[in-house]
């Protein structure tokens, strides 16, 4: 019997190389087609949102940005390549030892992650010299920010960035061990288990559903795939949908009379970037809230910037995991096969408020500084079907407050294990996927150790 992948994004085309490579056969599903550029209808369905427990949950205009199919949303975004700040993995003791038990707001329950950052450190390493990570050359934009940036006693540095956002090598290289079956176009249903632990996955194929047998199964979806998937398969304890968050986007855009900033001539994944108000650089005691985040000066991308005179910075501020801020099932809406859609239960707090209004300050500084004369921060506002979405699934040693462990398996159901930000206690203020590749190919090598 194979281990079964859930999902072809940059977390299932890591596990599923690393488990062929190590021996193991693998059936790796996902619910996209080849060339897709949207989400799968069954996988995905269009959730349902609310800010409240106490309002009715109304359809979401669509589904969770992103895309299904090989690579995943990854192919959709610039490539940066971000380590979490070990401060994220540890908050919630950095913020007691040095601040005290007070600081962190009512109503959140912040945890720290459960592995050791310097193991993390070592699987960093790997996916860094795997994926080829390191800066982009400078561009005009780039090297403007970057003076600004020194003028206001910061320290700059080029945003690290992949070779390339297209993991899909990675796959053809565990297809060529023969030991890899594909199954695109696939929606799994639930996850099957008997008194030992996993027995398989049950499907949607073809307009077909059918049994897929395995000793071990991997969720590799996005946090909403992932999440509905345990729900739907009643899996993963009291905890499974709580503590969920999101990068809620900031932007700032400046106006620079009469230069051309050439943003077009280079992609997005080329930046300049300040880490000084990221993770514990601002002091949380004075301001009102906990965490910031890496702010970025951007290209827009391959095409000629709309106005080669105006020229942003963005930030994807930390969020807290708030208990109110939840997944679950909802009673009334059903995808096309009857099934319950995601409801989400999501709103922004105080300290997001806070934390948003002192990085946009911020931001508008640095454009002023760099010769800016109009500035224009875009509204502040909650992104629950975002492309960073976080928890659902968080690691943790206790079942009645996790659902999984320090190597995303799922407490007390041997063979389950999940992957990808659902698994992230804390979701800190940089991009996530170097981190959701370096515990995607963890997870999997513990795995493959476990089932040989």
């Amino acid at each position: 019997m194979s281990v079964v992948v859930v999902g072809l994004g940059p977390a299932g085309t890591i596990a599923t190389w690393a488990l062929a490579r190590a021996g193991h056969a693998v059936t790796a599903i996902d619910a996209g087609t080849s060339g897709s550029e949207s989400r799968a209808p069954l996988a995905a369905a269009t959730p349902t949102v609310r800010s409240t427990v106490y309002e009715e949950a109304v359809r979401a205009p669509g589904p969770q940005a992103g895309r299904d199919g090989i690579g995943g949303s990854k192919l959709l975004a610039a490539p940066q390549s971000y380590r979490l700040d070990p401060w994220t993995l540890r908050m919630r003791t950095r913020v007691e030892v040095r601040h005290g038990a007070g600081v962190l707001p009512p109503g959140t329950d912040v945890r720290d992650w459960p592995l050791d950052p310097a193991d993390l450190h070592e699987w960093y390493e790997r996916v860094e010299h795997l994926l080829r990570v390191g800066p982009r050359p400078p561009t005009e934009w780039t090297r403007r920010m970057a003076a600004a940036a020194r003028t206001l006693g910061l320290q700059p540095f080029a945003a690290p960035a992949a070779a390339s956002r297209d993991t899909g090598v990675l796959l053809g290289q565990a297809v060529a061990t023969g030991r890899v079956t594909t199954m695109p176009g696939t929606t799994v249903l639930e996850v099957l288990t008997d008194r030992s632990g996993v027995a398989g996955v049950r499907v949607h194929h073809e307009g077909r559903i059918r049994t897929v047998t395995a000793r071990a199964v991997v969720l590799a979806g996005s946090v909403l795939a992932n999440v509905r998937l345990l729900l739907l398969s009643g899996l993963g304890g009291p905890a499974v949908g709580r503590y969920f968050m999101s990068h809620n986007f900031l932007r700032v855009r400046g106006h620079f009379p009469g230069v051309n900033l050439d943003r077009g001539s280079a992609g997005p994944a080329t930046a300049t970037a300040v880490a000084e108000y990221d993770a514990d650089g601002i002091d949380c005691t004075r301001e009102g809230f906990v965490g910031g985040s890496i702010l970025q000066a951007a290209m827009t991308g391959p095409a000629p910037s709309p106005d080669p005179e105006w020229g942003a910075v963005w930030a994807q501020p930390e969020q807290l995991p708030h208990r109110d801020n939840a997944i679950d099932l909802d009673p009334v809406a059903v995808d096309v096969l009857g099934r319950p859609v995601a409801r989400l239960t999501f709103a922004l707090h105080d300290d997001d408020h806070r934390r948003a209004r002192r990085l946009q300050g911020v931001m508008r500084d640095w454009l002023v500084a760099a010769g800016a004369a109009i500035t224009a921060a875009e509204e502040f506002a909650a992104h629950p079907l975002g492309t960073h979405l976080y928890g659902g699934a968080r690691m943790g040693t206790d079942p009645q407050t996790s659902v999984v462990d320090g190597y995303g398996r799922v407490h007390g159901v041997p063979g389950l294990v999940v992957t990808g930000t659902a698994t992230f206690p804390t979701c800190g203020g940089r991009g996530p996927v170097q981190t959701v590749e370096a515990l995607a190919w963890r997870s999997a090598t513990a795995l493959a150790a476990g089932l040989r």
